[in-house]
């Protein structure tokens, strides 16, 4: 099931809005927290407070029922006596305290004095009508006798006692206990610290009865303070909590205000209180401070927001156009593909990945346009070259077959007559040879552009190959023919070439057959063409010939059209092959190397020797091809044995091969030959034909590391010299020299005059058809360094089949 589309924009926008929500959100709980830590903090030192200035204001009520002891004691001295009284402290005291004691209830809130006489018995309280004090009470006043002591106790008032003994004329008179309210210091600690108090008894200690709900017989403002303790802090007061600041604060919220209320414990024994304190404006400002954490958050949440919306809305927009535009490049819609893609540059803000991809994009459709531009150059090159010669320009071999099949199918339909004339270049070879083959390209295109200006439009003008031309003349009979030929003859001899100080002027030989009467198959034209060709040649450069079916050199052209099928046929089918003949060592008598023969296969298995079709191969230019076999075949065998040592022919041809160097150095570095274990050898003739290339080649195969012979030595004019510029390592002393060697003084003379001559060039010498052990000894006489011939082994088609003759080496 596939899913939805989603825009970048949104997908961005919600990530975003996530991320922030949790970021907000979680900045908004930790200022939360902190403000309730801080809350709490704050509230911390505020209880400590409290607790201290409650205990500071009890203790100052215990401070100020001291030195009210002595104004009360003033009022028992300065009361008139009675004789009566005689030393009764407290009758005295009774009359002072019933004329002026009224000031203590009004001035410093005294609710009861007691006076004990020193047995323990009180006999006096006043007010009157106060409640005497329990037995308990006079309990906790036991030390009074010894100093001062302090009670606090709530049963029923909360009243604070102060009991001090009194001397009287010298004397223990007893002691004088004050009672004091405390609603006057919880008055003052509400009005000092904002707090309310409330003061309950301890239901643990409260033995009167344990049963009764808690009660609070101190409590400023009950009427508000009441309910809020009711509500929020009940448990408190059952809870067990510290000595000093009571257990943790109870918080809570009572009529949409929020308080605080915490215990102190043992402010007397049994006794403890709740402070009551209203928070509201605190946990307001907590609150307050979150909703503007919350609001500030969702105000960014939405800024930022709208700000990556806005951003993401440019940028997504410009991405949606490339991702829009980019399929046009399959369709080749290059100009609306620019159109189409957003442009770069001209905002406020600097350039970005989407300006980059902009630009990547019109960069790809700049190459993708040039790219299918030359394609389509290339595909219409290629068309042109199928058809084409590249050099003239003019139809080639596999166009002009196509279109003489088609002028002779309409002549044969409707009775059509024309000619063939078939073209060859006199003496052309020379032109390369003397100038190279780029004058020699130039010759063959002034001929080119020639036949085209003599050819009409319904005429087929081609180039075969080499410096071969045909012209096919459709309508055209015998006497036209002709005249074209000549007409032809005299514009090839109207071209000149100059190359520096040269010269070069060409004839061309025309061979005209004349169809349907002459042939009616394209081959067959050619064919008689050809010979025609050939037989002008015969008569001298620059001459036509007409095919005449009595032509005697019918039969020669026949085979050396023949076997140039064989040839080809041979190469395309891999029926070439390699034979091998030992050269030994005369004085060691260990083959040296092996000498690499030409063999071909006919269809039959027969052998073919090299003699029968190598001058038909000089002959149709397949020679070259042949010798790339050779070389690929040998340096093949030689990756495979590592023993083996080879030398092979070229031909005269490949002097002029410019493929052939880089060829052998390609071929023994793919094979990883070494390039000492291979040679080379050319003939004399073919070398002194061509010295000047023939120089050249040696020089850079023997820069390769390969050896080079020159085969055949002695049968030229001029060998002493040529020997001396040539670049060779070995002498192959010609044949012709060597077989009538052990009867023939001449040629011992000759032999040996080479062999001296070559020694003191630092050449090898070799004899070939060594027939027989006298031939194989005279040449150990004369010197000679190596020998080949049926005496020392016939060719084979593997090397190590070849048995040499053991006793070789002579003493």
């Amino acid at each position: 099931m596939r899913s939805g589309f989603l825009s970048l924009r949104w997908q961005a926008l919600i990530a975003l809005s996530l991320i922030l929500l949790l970021v907000n959100g979680a900045l908004a709980l930790m200022a939360y927290h902190q403000s309730l830590a801080q809350f709490e903090l704050q509230q911390s030192g505020v209880r400590a407070n409290q607790v201290r200035q409650l205990r500071g204001l009890l203790e100052n009520n215990y401070e100020e029922m001291t030195r009210l002891v002595s104004v009360v004691r003033t009022l028992g001295q300065n009361a008139p006596a009675d004789t009566s009284d005689g030393r009764d402290f407290g009758a005295r005291l009774a009359r002072g305290l019933e004329s002026e004691g009224a000031l203590l209830g009004l001035e410093w809130d005294i609710r009861l004095v007691l006076w004990i006489n020193p047995v323990g018995v009180p006999v006096l309280v006043w007010p009157a009508d106060v409640q005497t004090p329990d037995a308990a009470l006079f309990a906790g006043l036991r030390g009074a006798d010894e100093g001062v002591a302090r009670l606090f106790t709530c049963r029923p008032e909360c009243l604070q006692f102060l009991a001090a003994p009194i001397l009287w004329e010298g004397e223990t008179g007893g002691t004088l206990v004050l009672g004091r309210s405390l609603a006057d210091a919880l008055l003052a600690f509400n009005a000092l610290t904002g707090a309310e108090v409330a003061i309950f008894i301890d239901a643990a200690t409260d033995s009167a009865d344990m049963s009764t709900a808690v009660r609070y017989p101190a409590m400023t403002h009950p009427s508000r303070t009441e309910p809020i303790i009711h509500a929020i802090a009940a448990d408190l007061v059952s809870a067990q909590g510290g000595s000093a600041g009571g257990g943790q604060p109870v918080l809570g919220a009572l009529g949409g205000q929020w308080f605080e209320v915490f215990r102190v414990d043992a402010l007397a024994p049994g006794i403890s209180a709740l402070l009551v304190n209203d928070v509201t404006a605190e946990r307001q400002a907590i609150q307050a401070a979150t909703r503007i954490s919350i609001l500030l958050g969702l105000g960014g949440l939405i800024l930022s927001g709208s700000l990556l919306f806005w951003v993401a809305q440019s940028s997504v927009g410009r991405l949606q156009r490339i991702a829009v535009a980019l399929p046009l490049l399959a369709d080749n819609r290059y100009r609306e593909l620019r159109a189409r893609l957003p442009p770069v540059g001209g905002r406020l803000v600097p350039k970005d990945e989407l300006d980059q991809l902009s630009e990547t994009a019109q960069a790809l459709t700049d190459r993708m346009e040039l790219l299918q531009r030359d394609r389509e150059e290339a595909e219409a090159r290629l068309v042109w070259l199928a058809d084409h010669d590249p050099l003239t320009r003019l139809f080639n071999r596999r166009r002009f077959n196509d279109d003489f099949g088609r002028v002779l199918d309409a002549a044969m339909r409707f009775g059509h007559r024309g000619a063939l004339l078939f073209l060859d270049l006199d003496q052309f070879k020379d032109v390369n040879d003397l100038s190279g083959h780029q004058v020699g390209d130039l010759m063959l295109q002034r001929v080119g552009d020639q036949l085209g200006k003599l050819a009409h439009p319904s005429d087929i003008l081609a180039r075969l190959g080499g410096d071969e031309f045909a012209l096919v003349l459709p309508e055209c009979n015998e006497d036209a023919a002709l005249e074209c030929a000549e007409r032809i003859q005299a514009a090839v001899r109207s071209i000149i070439v100059r190359e520096h100080v040269r010269v070069h002027r060409v004839t061309a030989s025309i061979g005209i057959a004349l169809f349907p009467d002459q042939g009616q198959e394209a081959h067959e034209l050619l064919a008689n063409a050809d010979l025609a060709m050939f037989q002008a040649k015969e008569k001298g450069r620059g001459r036509w010939h007409l095919f005449s079916a009595d032509d005697r050199a019918r039969e020669q052209a026949d085979a050396r059209v023949t076997w140039r099928d064989k040839i080809a046929e041979g190469l395309r089918e891999d029926r070439f092959e390699l034979h091998f003949q030992p050269i030994v060592d005369i004085a060691s008598g260990v083959v040296q190397h092996w000498e690499a023969l030409l063999r071909l296969r006919d269809p039959r298995g027969e052998l073919v020797y090299p003699d029968r079709f190598i001058p038909i191969a000089e002959k149709t230019g397949q020679i070259r091809a042949i010798d790339h076999w050779v070389l690929a075949q040998a340096v093949t065998l030689l990756g495979l044995d590592p023993r083996l040592r080879l030398a092979i022919n070229l031909s005269g041809s490949a002097m002029d091969d410019d493929s052939l160097l880089p060829d052998v150095e390609r071929l023994l570095a793919g094979h990883r030959v070494l390039p000492t274990r291979l040679a080379f050898e050319v003939t004399e003739t073919a070398a002194v034909g061509s010295i000047a290339r023939a120089t050249e080649l040696m020089q850079g195969i023997r820069q390769l590391g390969c050896r080079f012979a020159l085969d055949d030595f002695g049968t030229g004019y001029a060998s002493y010299a040529y020997l001396r510029k040539l670049p060779v390592d070995d002498v192959k002393i010609d044949g012709a020299f060597v077989r009538d060697l052990a009867t023939n003084r001449e040629d011992r003379i000759f032999v040996k005059a080479i062999t001296d001559m070559a020694h003191g060039m630092g050449k090898r010498v070799i004899a070939e058809y060594v027939e027989n052990a006298e031939i194989y000894a005279v040449l150990s006489e004369l010197g000679v360094d190596c020998a080949q011939g049926y005496y020392l082994g016939r060719p084979a088609p593997h090397a190590e089949s070849v048995e040499v003759p053991r006793p070789l080496a002579l003493a």
